[in-house]
C-alpha cells in the first residue's frame, strides 16, 4: 500500500462534506489566488448543487468593509483562476461575509545547529554515497533526524 490509499480517509473527517475541490481550495488558497487577496480574504466552505460537484458557491469570509469592495471587484478573476487551478467550472459564485480572519498557523522556529559531533556522525554515514543528489538527499535526512533525536 502506499500513501495516496489512506489520504482520503485521513482527510474525510477533516474536511467533511466540502470534497475534493473545497479541500485543494482551502489548502492552496494562497496559491490559487495570490498572497494579496489571500491576506485579506480566507475561504470558510464549498457548496456544491444537490448531485453536482460542479458549479459551487465558495463562501469567503473578508477582514474588513476595503477589502469587500476589492473583493467585490476581483470576483470574475478569482473565479476564473480557482476554475483554471482545477480545469474545469468547480466554482460559479463566491459570497462574501465580512468578520474576523481565523488566526493563521505560525512559521515553525528555525532548528537550532547540529553538534559538530553530530554533524560529522550524519556525513561519516553518508560518506560513500557517489550520487551526489542523493547524498544532499540523506544529509538533509540524517540531519532532520537528529534534530527530532535532540
Amino acid at each position: 500500500m502506499n500513501v495516496g490509499t489512506f489520504t482520503g480517509r485521513l482527510t474525510r473527517p477533516a474536511l467533511g462534506k466540502r470534497g475534493f475541490a473545497g479541500a485543494e481550495i482551502l489548502s492552496h488558497w494562497p496559491t490559487i489566488v495570490g498572497p494579496e487577496l489571500s491576506a485579506f480574504a480566507v475561504p470558510l466552505e464549498v457548496k456544491y448543487p444537490r448531485g453536482r460537484n460542479a458549479g459551487a458557491t465558495l463562501h469567503l469570509r473578508v477582514s474588513h468593509g476595503a477589502a469587500a469592495t476589492m473583493l467585490q471587484m476581483r470576483l470574475p478573476v478569482i473565479i476564473a483562476r480557482i476554475n483554471r487551478f482545477f480545469g474545469y467550472e468547480a466554482v460559479a459564485q463566491i459570497q462574501a461575509a465580512q468578520g474576523p480572519l481565523p488566526p493563521r498557523p505560525r512559521a515553525p522556529a528555525p532548528p537550532r545547529p547540529l553538534p559538530p559531533a553530530a554533524l560529522a556522525q550524519v556525513e561519516g554515514q553518508v560518506a560513500g554515497v557517489t550520487s551526489e543528489p542523493l547524498k544532499a538527499a540523506l544529509m538533509k535526512l540524517g540531519k532532520a533526524l537528529q534534530q527530532r533525536g535532540r
